[in-house]
This record gives structure tokens, C-alpha cells and sequence, in this order.
């Protein structure tokens, strides 16, 4: 999402440049002379290119494949397994024959620099800190208005500028202010510096009479809005150019009316030629200030050499700069196009000539071999037999590997807005009350019905239930300490992932570096995107890799449909009863697969929390007493490698999904997928009488690629 986000406001950025130093070079050439319509034409620039975003048209990755059936995801991040293993997300390492498997230790990936990040949180830094000024020059001015006296009595003169301008403010000499400034909107308020009661009548008729049309046209309010606005988008230099324009033409229009208010041309020069003399003048954002000298130069002359123009010359003008501006938006949008979220298309497939009844018989029992996947020597990508065929596999070909930088920040961006949504834990979440009904089944210890509750405050306040067979825990987290109310030594695999379904579906994203495919699919008849990733970068095939982790998303509600961790292993999520809170749709219905069998069945529902007795909440002395409570980290993926294997030429992986406990050990299993059902029993085996390694107090939830035949390293 960091990336998308920093890709378009770079984007923007250069739009906005080109668009505004064009537009403002555009009035020179054409030698426009007129206030009044330059401001018009100035501020519309201005709006146009601070909507672009919602004017112009964002460019959508298309993704296209064939269509598929139905399925839905699981969830997972992890902490690190403080064994020998390593990461699929990692290179492969080598290992030993069984019995004796011989891990590589785990060696962190390549630590990378996120650049973007680091530049967006830059912006925001200088944005804050440009409202921070902003604060400080209305609180300046503030300053300034109490230490300011009222003027009294009226001079006759300011009488006169309010008679000519129909307007009226509370008039002060401030002995701090840099020069004759306008502040507030409903109660406005003109500060005049000492000097102003030197000046002769006519010259403090044009001064005030030039404040009080600020007040008339609600520049103050106009002001404080730009303000805004430059200091949000303090790094986009046109912006500011536009901004500065834009001033320049207000005050030169300002000038104008005051001159043909009073008459007194010469007189109202002669006051700004005093404001000048009087020293320094330092701006005083965001009020409007009588005099800055960046402008002196521009509004004399504008006062002197009035240059009459013609209202065809203007129409003329403005008419050959339209469909100048028009057509470096074109190019702009063109040459830096915003990336939205990717559509997708089915891909049309050609009919094949007709064939014999033989002929078909024969192709409807051959099955597709993939295409070759090199071996990799930085990513470890080996020559693997295909994924078994899964009635709930959603992807099928054609498969489309994700390689632009574009593609891939849309596909990263709809990814982290489908698995925001199912994150249950996340800080802004309104304080809830969940009860899910479930069935366990499957080769698990504990099977049948059960319950799951959870009472969440806040991360820092909350307590779960669970109850399953003959097993109970009631867990309380609370200013973080956590505990049980009678200690278990284990939660059983059910549970484990149940909740990693309910409270952190899809957990674990990709990350900014993954191999990514994309399939078009259908999700219960409406059109759908699947997403696999993968760290196989040398890798190529028509189907699912055994490395590749899927996710599918609704297209229409951006909603996540279906998370497979790893092949074999399938949770699905029903939004059907069309479960809202506060803004958010929750799945209040959860199915899980693992091998064919059904796992998991639950029924969702979520309250308000309400009023929640402290004591149900509270870690007491007697719960902390006995051993630490286990941790449950969500679900992680690595490797085992038996290189020692006759498996003629290509790996065997068998996914083997495993609770272990934080010692390291192996105390529930199954099978999630295998490439040759024969070596699923031996798979099991390895995996239950290895030791992992202590993580801490962690129960670990992982899903083991044992690679049978895969090469030594």
C-alpha cells in the first residue's frame, strides 16, 4: 500500500508541475493585463490540479485468466523458529537423510531499505511541520490583537472607507505589526502600525479602505484555507507557484477597486511607497497584509501602466489557453499515470478443431504437465511434481506472473485492503463481544463441537473462552500481562486455528519482494481475483507452485473470499447474513479444509462489548502463580529437505500441517497435501519425531514443506 500510495503522489506531483508552470507561463505570453479574471483563472488551476486525482482516469493493471471455482483463505504471520529450519520465504538449505536431517541455520533475508516509507513519513513530517508555523503565525497574530489599542476617536477618513465600501471591522494600532493586516471573518479585525497616524487623509482612506475590501471579499477565511493547503502539500512546488500567483493577483485586484473607490490614484501610490519606507516587512501568515514586498514591484506597475484589454482580446486568450492546458493534462496523465486497484478480464480461449470420441477420451484422461522450472541458484527454485488436483483449488490456468512495478503495487494495495478488513485485532476496532459456534473435525486430538468467545477492549484489555471435547481455557490479557485462569500445557490444533480464521485472516501479506501470479476466478458467480505469492523468483508453471501461498478477493466488495496458507489447507468466508460493525463486514461464516477434510465449520457473531465487569478483565495474583501461559503465534511456513530419496529426478513435497509446542516439539500433525500419497505416512513420521527448537513460550501452528528428493546444497 506504502508503495502504490508514494508511486501515485510522486505521479500527482509531476502532473501538478507540469500542468501549473505551463499555466503560469501562459497569461505572460499571452500578455494578459487583468486582474479580476487572472485571479478566476488562477484559483480554477488551482482546483484543477488539486482534484486531478478525481478528474483524470487511473490506469488499472488488467489481470486475465480462465475462469475457476470457489474457495477461501486462512491467515498467518509468524514468529521467527529459533531452529536450524529455514523459511520458505528464504533460500533452501540442505539437510541430511533421514532419520538424520541436517538443517542450515536460518539466516535473515536481505534487509532492504524502505525507501518509500521512509519518504512518505518524511512528508508527513514537513507537513506537520508546516501546520505547527501556521499555528504559530495565527497565535503570533493573536498576540497582536491583545497588546493592539482600538483606534479612537475614528478618523474621518476611515469613516469615509467604510461609507464607500459598505463594510466595517474593529480598526487598532498595534505597535508589533509589520504593516496594515486583516484578521477574522465574523468579528474581523483591521491592525494598523504606528505610522498610519502620520499619513494624510487620502493615504489612510486607501489603506483602510483597501482593508475593508478584504473584509468585504472574506479573504481571511480564503487565506487560512491556502495556508492549509500549502503546508499540507508543502513538497509540490506548483502549489506554492499557484499560491503565489494567486496572492498577487488578489491584492492586485484589491488595488484596483480601492483606486476606483477613492479617486486618488496618486495618494493611495504614495501610501505604499510609506508602508515600504517604514522597514522591514515580514510576512504575517495567513493574514492578508497590506504590503509584502515581494509584490511591490508587480502592483506598481500594475497601478501605473494600466493596460485596457478588450473583452474579445480576454475571450480570445482564455480560449487558446484552454486546449493548451487540455492537452499537457493529456500527456501528463499519459507519462504519469495513477495506478488504481487491477480489473479483471477472462481470458478468451480458442476452440480446438473437432476431435473423435476417442481422441476425447484420451485428452479427458491425460493431465497438463507443466511447464519446466529452473533451478535457481540465488532462489532455490527446484524441479518439483505438480500440485495434486484439489476440487477446491480455485486457480486454474492460465496463470499471470505479476512483473511491472505498477502491476504489482495494485496487486499489494488490493491485498493489504482486503486482509485490513479481517484483521479483528487491529487498534481502531470498537470494543466487541464474538461468539462462534464450531465443528472440528478431521485427523485432529479434539473433535467435535465446541465454542469460542472473545470480550476485546483493546490490545491491551481482553479475554477469550474456548471448549472443545474434554478441553477448556478461559485467557485474560490485560496492561500486558496474560494469563489463564487454570494453566494448560497445550491448546489444541482446532482452536489454534480457528482463531487465527476469525481474528487474523490472512495475517501475514506479502511481502514487497515476493514472486507474484495472479489468476482471474469466479467466487460464488461473481468475478474474482486470486493472488499467489511466493519467494520462487526462478520458477515457472501453468499451475499452483507447492511454495505459493493464494489469496482471492471479491472483485466487487474487495472483500477476502478465500485463504490457502498452503496447497491442500483451504479456509473459506461467507459474508451471507451480511454482517456489519461499524463499517465493517464480517465473515459470520467460516470454513476450513485441510486434506480434503473438513476441519473446521463455525458460526460467527459479533456485539457491542457494553458494559463488561473489571473483574472478568484483571490478571489476579492467583493466575500468575503457576507456569507462564502459552503464546499462540499465527501460522508460518518452512521447509525440510530429504536430499537422501529415489525420487526419480523431481521433488516429492508432502505439506505437513504441525502444532508445536514451545520446546520444539511435534504434538499434533496431519497432512495437508501430497505429491504421492505413499509418502505422506513417512512425512509424518520425520516431522513428529523432529525437534524444532525453543521459541520462548510460543505454540507454533506451521505448515512444513517436507521436499522428498530435493537436492543437497
Amino acid at each position: 500500500m506504502a508503495e502504490l500510495l508514494g508511486r501515485n503522489l510522486w505521479s500527482w506531483t509531476v502532473q501538478t508541475f507540469l500542468i501549473a508552470a505551463l499555466g503560469s507561463l501562459l497569461p505572460l505570453l499571452f500578455r494578459l493585463r487583468h486582474p479580476r479574471t487572472q485571479l478566476a483563472y488562477y484559483r480554477a488551476l488551482l482546483l484543477a490540479c488539486l482534484l486531478l486525482p478525481l478528474i483524470e482516469p487511473w490506469r488499472h493493471p488488467i489481470v486475465t485468466s480462465a475462469t475457476a471455482q470457489e474457495g477461501e483463505p486462512s491467515a498467518g504471520t509468524a514468529p521467527a523458529i529459533e531452529n536450524s529450519i529455514r523459511t520458505e520465504a528464504q533460500l533452501p538449505g540442505s539437510v541430511t537423510p533421514p532419520p538424520r536431517l541436517t538443517q542450515t541455520p536460518r539466516s535473515p533475508a536481505r534487509a532492504q531499505l524502505p525507501w518509500t516509507r521512509v519518504v512518505l513519513w518524511g512528508l508527513a513530517a514537513g507537513a506537520t511541520g508546516r501546520l505547527c508555523w501556521l499555528l504559530a503565525g495565527i497565535w503570533r497574530i493573536r498576540q497582536y490583537r491583545i497588546a493592539a489599542m482600538p483606534l479612537y476617536p475614528i478618523p474621518e477618513s476611515v469613516r469615509a472607507a467604510s461609507a464607500i465600501t459598505h463594510a466595517d471591522a474593529l480598526f487598532c494600532i498595534s505597535a508589533d505589526a509589520p504593516g496594515p493586516a486583516t484578521l477574522g471573518w465574523l468579528a474581523p479585525v483591521v491592525l494598523l502600525p504606528e505610522s498610519f497616524l502620520a499619513l494624510g487623509d487620502e493615504a489612510q482612506c486607501g489603506i483602510a479602505c483597501h482593508e475593508l475590501i478584504h473584509v468585504r471579499r472574506h479573504d481571511w477565511a480564503i487565506s487560512i484555507l491556502e495556508q492549509i493547503a500549502a503546508a499540507l502539500l508543502w513538497f509540490n512546488p506548483a502549489i506554492w507557484l499557484l499560491l503565489a500567483r494567486t496572492g498577487l493577483m488578489r491584492e492586485q485586484v484589491v488595488d484596483a477597486e480601492t483606486v476606483r473607490l477613492t479617486a486618488a490614484k496618486e495618494s493611495y501610490i504614495d501610501a505604499l511607497l510609506a508602508i515600504a519606507r517604514g522597514g522591514p516587512v515580514s510576512d504575517l501568515a495567513p493574514a492578508p497584509l497590506f504590503l509584502r514586498r515581494r509584490h511591490l514591484t508587480h502592483r506598481m506597475r500594475a497601478l501605473i501602466k494600466e493596460v485596457p484589454m478588450s473583452r474579445l482580446r480576454l475571450l480570445f486568450s482564455y480560449c487558446s489557453i484552454a486546449p493548451i492546458l487540455a492537452f499537457a493534462g493529456w500527456f501528463a496523465f499519459l507519462a504519469f499515470p495513477l495506478v488504481g486497484s487491477p480489473r479483471v478480464e477472462a481470458a478468451v480461449q480458442e476452440q480446438s478443431a473437432p476431435t473423435t470420441a476417442g481422441e476425447s477420451m484420451i485428452a479427458a484422461n491425460q493431465t497438463p504437465t507443466p511447464l519446466p522450472r529452473r533451478i535457481d541458484a540465488e532462489t532455490g527454485a527446484v524441479d518439483s511434481v505438480p500440485v495434486p488436483p484439489d476440487p477446491r483449488e480455485p486457480v486454474s490456468r492460465p496463470i499471470r506472473v505479476v512483473e511491472t512495478a505498477a502491476d504489482r503495487a495494485a496487486v499489494i494495495a488490493l491485498l493489504e485492503r482486503a486482509t485490513q478488513n479481517a484483521k479483528m485485532h487491529l487498534l481502531p476496532m470498537r470494543g466487541y463481544s464474538l461468539k462462534a459456534s464450531f465443528l472440528a473435525g478431521g485427523d485432529a486430538a479434539y473433535t467435535g463441537s465446541g465454542e469460542l468467545t472473545e470480550t476485546w477492549l483493546s490490545g491491551r484489555s481482553w479475554r477469550w473462552t474456548a471448549s472443545l471435547g474434554g478441553f477448556s481455557i478461559v485467557r485474560v490479557g490485560s496492561e500486558g500481562q496474560l494469563a489463564d485462569e487454570s494453566h494448560v500445557a497445550a491448546v489444541p490444533m482446532r482452536i489454534q486455528m480457528l482463531r487465527d480464521a476469525i481474528f487474523w485472516a490472512a495475517g501475514r501479506t506479502a511481502p514487497s519482494n515476493a514472486a507474484i501470479r495472479t489468476a482471474a476466478v469466479e467466487l460464488n458467480g461473481q468475478p474474482g481475483t486470486c493472488v499467489l505469492t511466493s519467494q520462487m523468483g526462478g520458477a515457472i508453471a501453468d499451475t499452483r507452485l507447492w511454495e505459493e501461498t493464494e489469496y482471492c478477493v471479491d472483485n466487487a466488495s474487495g472483500l477476502l473470499r478465500i485463504y490457502s496458507i498452503a496447497p491442500g489447507t483451504y479456509a473459506v468466508y461467507d459474508y451471507g447474513r451480511n454482517l456489519q460493525f461499524h463499517g465493517r463486514l464480517i465473515p459470520d461464516r467460516i470454513t476450513v479444509t485441510v486434506g480434503g477434510t473438513n476441519a473446521l465449520e463455525a458460526q460467527v457473531g459479533i456485539a457491542e462489548a457494553g458494559a463488561v465487569d473489571p473483574g472478568l478483565l484483571t490478571v489476579t495474583q492467583e493466575m500468575t502463580a503457576g507456569k507462564p501461559a502459552v503464546v499462540l503465534s499465527s501460522a508460518i511456513r518452512f521447509s525440510m529437505d530429504v536430499p537422501d530419496f529415489a525420487g526419480g529426478g523431481a521433488v516429492r513435497p508432502v505439506i505437513v500441517h504441525a502444532i508445536i509446542d514451545p520446546s520444539g516439539k511435534v504434538i499434533e500433525e496431519e497432512v495437508s497435501a501430497a505429491a504421492d500419497p505413499a509418502l505422506a505416512q513417512p512425512a509424518l513420521d520425520l516431522v513428529k519425531k523432529h525437534n524444532f527448537g525453543s521459541a520462548g513460550d510460543a505454540q507454533r501452528d506451521a505448515y512444513i514443506n517436507v521436499r522428498f528428493g530435493a537436492p543437497a546444497q
